[in-house]
């Protein structure tokens, strides 16, 4: 009998889970009032799991939203964070709701859940995934713009060490809608173009250097400003050259023109 108690407590004997615990963060901004919760336990690796990912907006006490199904296997992936806060991103008299998730994982990501407590459709879902780079808010011009770069161009033409992303702005529109209005910002592109060139300038014609990347965000801007045959130039120079050379993973010299232009013609830059 003793044995057996021995055995059915040894070190073979299965660990109980973790109890569920639910974290709440509350948020309020005049009128307006947003609950987040989130049930989560301490898994087995250190790292916590988590389900049942919950928000609950309120306009003048009203229940504008409500939905307890947000998980999915990113946002309530072990490591995964998630963040509320209210902001007026919108340009309406209101703040909105604003979740930032983000998903845990090498090179991976930030997502927004948006929640537009008025309006038309007071209690409108956004969601807008913005891959590594995130964001950074800017007020601009009475409104609010969503700064982030093109995530796209990672690992399109080399590493992501090496990949250059170009700079992408959003903003929502009045009918509550994700645009890109980058061609309304080409003060931002313009800058962007500058770091790039940089880049690609203080490493062409370096052993071992792989400029392909910060090349093709360059090129990538330098479309948006209307300078095709800035980038044109620089794409015959560099090729004459030997410049775009590289792993033979991601397109090679003449491929690479050709696979960087077709890119870029495809994402309508």
């Amino acid at each position: 009998m003793l044995a057996a108690a021995a055995l059915a407590g040894g070190a073979g004997a299965a660990t109980p889970p973790a109890a569920w615990t639910t974290v709440t963060t509350e948020r309020q901004a005049g009128p307006v009032t947003a609950v987040l919760s989130i049930d989560r336990r301490l898994g087995k690796f250190g790292s916590y799991d988590y389900r049942k990912l919950t928000l609950v907006v309120k306009n003048g006490g009203k229940t504008v939203f409500s939905r307890s199904t947000l998980c999915t296997p990113e946002r309530c992936s072990p490591g995964s964070q998630h963040t509320l806060k209210l902001q007026n991103v919108w340009g309406s008299s209101l703040d909105e709701a604003v979740v930032s998730l983000y998903t845990g994982g090498a090179h991976c990501c930030f997502q927004n859940l948006i929640v537009l407590p008025d309006g038309a459709r007071p209690g409108r879902l956004l969601f807008h995934d913005w891959g590594d780079p995130g964001y950074r808010g800017q007020a601009h011009d009475g409104g609010f713009d969503f700064i982030s770069a093109d995530d796209r161009f990672a690992y399109a033409f080399t590493s992501f060490a090496g990949s250059g992303l170009p700079v992408q702005v959003w903003t929502i529109d009045p009918a509550g809608k994700f645009i890109d209005v980058t061609a309304s910002r080409l003060d931002l592109v313009r800058s962007d173009a500058k770091v790039w060139w940089r880049a690609y300038t203080s490493q062409r014609g370096k052993p071992d250097a792989d400029i392909r990347g910060v090349l093709a965000a360059w090129c990538a801007d330098e479309y948006r400003l209307g300078l095709q045959g800035a980038c044109t130039t620089e794409l015959s120079s560099a090729l004459a050259a030997g410049y775009l050379n590289g792993p033979s993973i991601w397109p090679r010299n003449a491929a690479f023109v050709a696979a960087l232009k077709k890119s870029l013609g495809k994402w309508s830059y």
